[in-house]
């Protein structure tokens, strides 16, 4: 699985995943997955690049259990690997901020939702619900799915333009309104709002893994969604992709089911 949306509901599912941000990258090969040079002259602000475009969206987001090695996929580690055992995932999105996300193992179903700072969960009988002001990787959005969104940068993380790149800008992304150094860099289309390919760091400058966002589809005029998201180690192996399968987009979603 790619997103941190997903390890949350594995973590809620009783399937063991663990929070990203919390974790020490482990060890891994020097310069597996490049480190970003310095800024370069020509910024380009993060805000001209976002979309907003995308009011709400409904979609499923399926693994690929034929191109998914679980061996790979534990080298980020064994809790991230887990969520790939669930195999679909039903997706919610309604600006600014709010996300739906259910998914089922075996006879167990769960639910997660997030209305601005705050998350709730639902699984089985139990619920519980808490504040995430200030804990960016607890916090999903489109960005997780790999749409440039305006609604979770002005939240979530500071973007700091870092270059351009093969007719890709590249943005750091700092959380705001913590001290938590975990940061994101990000290779954003400017003509779609697409990240083509995001590489998280931890508590360290050691890259702890790199998602790549393909095959973009124009779902509606100037609205692009990636159709294929592949995931890699820190060695640069494939690890999990995951297939984005009927997407809908400005066709209405109910304020209700941002509710718990």
């Amino acid at each position: 699985m790619t997103s941190r949306w997903l390890v949350a509901l594995a973590l809620c599912m009783g399937v063991g995943a663990a929070s990203a941000q919390k974790q020490k990258a482990p060890s891994v090969k020097p310069n597996a997955i490049p480190t970003p040079t310095s800024a370069s002259p020509g910024p380009v602000a993060a805000e001209q690049v976002a979309t907003d475009h995308i009011k709400d969206m409904t979609m499923s987001l399926r693994v690929v259990h034929e191109e998914t090695n679980y061996d790979e996929l534990k080298k980020i580690s064994r809790e991230f690997a887990t969520q790939y055992r669930i195999s679909t995932y039903n997706f919610a999105y309604k600006w600014p901020n709010k996300l739906r996300v259910e998914g089922k193992a075996g006879p167990l179903s769960g639910l997660i939702i997030y209305n601005g700072d705050t998350k709730t969960y639902k699984v089985g009988p139990v619920k519980k619900s808490e504040n995430v002001h200030g804990k960016a990787g607890q916090k999903q959005s489109l960005m997780d799915i790999g749409i440039f969104s305006k609604d979770w940068l002005s939240t979530d993380y500071k973007p700091i333009f870092l270059r351009r790149e093969g007719g890709l800008l590249i943005y750091k992304l700092e959380q705001r309104d913590n001290d938590n150094h975990s940061h994101e860099i990000v290779w954003v289309n400017p003509k779609t709002a697409v990240t083509e390919r995001r590489v998280s760091y931890g508590w360290d400058p050691t890259p702890t893994k790199e998602i790549r966002y393909k095959n973009p589809k124009e779902i509606r005029p100037g609205v692009f969604v990636p159709t294929r998201v592949e995931i890699y180690n820190q060695e640069g192996k494939l690890g999990g992709v995951q297939s984005v399968e009927d997407a809908k987009i400005n066709l209405g979603v109910a304020d209700s089911l941002f509710e718990l």
